[in-house]
């Protein structure tokens, strides 16, 4: 549902099992899971044997791999509500910052992967 003012975003009601499309585009988070983390130390340790530049932090230690990873989502794009209430503490913020709300839990029905996505930007079907 769509609303005549603008700067008014109205955020739907979900629960679990919905059906959802998303009505702007939105970025969904997810962790990454131990296979990907391998696979950018794995990356990393290969950088550093062939003597590539390789980036340091400003102690310099070795950089850490990424514990979430983005993706975009286009107009019309199908989910299903695995949780219509969900927080994140960690990822995109710093361990000591509060949560971040306003999130569902929705599983890509065609990769199988769950993100964690803004909830004005879906709509129920």
């Amino acid at each position: 549902m769509a609303s005549d003012t603008p700067w008014v975003c109205i955020v739907p009601k979900l629960k679990k099992g919905q059906l959802v499309r998303v009505r702007q585009g939105v970025v969904g988070i997810r962790a990454t899971t131990g296979a990907e983390r391998d696979a950018w130390y794995e990356k990393f340790h290969a950088d550093c044997r062939a003597g590539r530049d390789v980036p340091y932090d400003s102690g310099g230690e070795p950089r850490l791999a990424p514990d979430c990873t983005e993706a975009s989502f286009s107009v019309g794009k199908c989910f299903t509500v695995t949780a219509a209430a969900a927080s994140y503490r960690r990822i995109g913020k710093s361990w000591w910052q509060s949560p971040r709300g306003g999130l569902c839990q929705v599983l890509d029905t065609v990769t199988g992967q769950e993100w964690l996505v803004n909830k004005r930007y879906l709509e129920v079907l």
